[in-house]
């Protein structure tokens, strides 16, 4: 302000001229003072933010203890325990004389003997009338189970889980 009085002084300029600019740089003056106090405040705010964000994700970070999720696993017994490993899979195309070998519709060629499990057992299996089990193998089966080598020829089935005709089905 005190720059401003010294050139208005060396200026001739009216009374009325004088009292006008004075109050206008006054006005600027005070919006000036308001602009930055809101900038200023704005930085801070942000500057706090930032703080507060840095030392929870650092709190966290730090936290070394392992996550125990024990307590929350609830064990359902009428629902499936597993899901089964099923090697031997498709569709009967040609059963043997004996009932207990057939091709399936990949070329596969499996032998049932009497070491055989048929169907699916456990304490979360279904009961035997509720599984997918015809008493023969036919043609047109649908076939899922499990053998230890299947580079064999013919593979010798472990376990037969499904043995079903669904346009046909014997029961």
């Amino acid at each position: 302000m005190s720059a401003y009085k010294k050139v208005m002084k060396q200026i001739h300029a009216s009374e009325e001229f004088k009292s006008k600019m004075q109050k206008e740089m006054m006005e600027y003056e005070q919006k000036e003072k308001r602009v930055f106090m809101k900038n200023i405040k704005l930085m801070v705010g942000g500057l706090v933010a930032c703080a507060v964000i840095a030392v929870m994700a650092l709190t966290n970070i730090n936290n070394d203890a392992e996550l125990d999720l024990t307590e929350r696993i609830v064990v359902d017994n009428t629902g499936p325990a597993a899901k089964a490993m099923i090697n031997i899979e498709g569709v009967i195309t040609e059963v043997g004389e004996d009932g207990l070998s057939f091709t399936l519709d990949n070329g596969m060629e499996v032998v049932v003997t009497d070491k055989t499990e048929l169907g699916i057992d456990g304490p979360t299996a279904p009961s035997k009338e509720e599984q997918l089990f015809e008493p023969t193998f036919r043609v047109g089966n649908l076939i899922g189970g499990f053998t230890e080598d299947t580079s064999a020829d013919p593979v010798t089935a472990a376990v037969i889980y499904t043995n079903w005709n669904f346009e046909n089905p014997i029961r």
